[in-house]
């Protein structure tokens, strides 16, 4: 299959990327709960942790430094990625005393299966596979460490790897190692990606709000 580079960053935006929809405007029940019926999704952030308005997201990707020679052309690699949807962090990004600290970080991307029917994909498998690829192509020396077993969550399949990469940003004097646990899923017309950040370098892990953050997810 012959794919540029435009192609491959559609697909890394399986993973990075989707439909923006600001995420306090689903928040429903209590500050913890986020649901959002159109697109088919229920799950709670870990308690204490914040949500990030998407608007804010920009102050982060102008902050992180891309790998692979992209960073010469990440306003364009940006703008071809989208924003997530949703983004509930652990640390505040505007208090000084966080300066420099990387914070525990879970996003969630929705990408409608249409916006990527001109791939020629023929099955889930070969979009994760591509969408693999095309995030190996931003994030630093990223890799895959560990797959799992598929399991079902609400009468749907999900797949679970995760990865490591060196993670560059302005207020960091050297790459951080950061490890990274991705669940895919397909539903409702649209591909599905969880996208679970933490970094054991700098103590910032965050493995038990994860998994308490994964029972919780509901297909609705």
């Amino acid at each position: 299959m012959g794919i540029g580079r435009r192609e491959f960053l559609k697909l890394a935006g399986v993973a990075l990327a989707g439909i923006a929809v600001n995420p306090l405007q689903a928040v429903v029940t209590n500050d913890n709960v986020y649901i959002n019926k159109k697109l088919g999704i229920l799950f709670h952030k870990p308690d204490s942790w914040g949500f990030l308005n998407v608007k804010d997201f920009g102050k982060l990707k102008d902050e992180q430094i891309l790998g692979n020679g992209y960073e010469e052309m990440k306003d364009e690699v940006w703008e071809d990625l989208g924003d997530p949807i949703c983004i509930a962090t652990k640390f505040p990004e505007d208090l000084p005393k966080y300066k420099g600290v990387f914070s525990p970080t879970i996003t969630l991307n929705i990408t409608p299966k249409e916006e990527l029917a001109d791939l020629e994909c023929s099955n889930f498998k070969e979009v994760m596979e591509m969408s693999e690829l095309g995030v190996s192509m931003i994030l630093k020396d990223f890799k895959v460490v560990k797959r799992y077993e598929p399991y079902m969550i609400s009468g749907s399949e999900f797949y679970e790897y995760d990865s490591e990469y060196l993670f560059e940003h302005v207020d960091i004097s050297k790459p951080l190692k950061v490890e990274l646990k991705t669940l895919k899923t397909e539903h409702n017309g649209f591909y599905y990606d969880f996208n679970c950040h933490q970094s054991y370098s700098q103590n910032q892990v965050a493995d038990k709000e994860f998994a308490e953050f994964k029972e919780s997810i509901k297909l609705i």
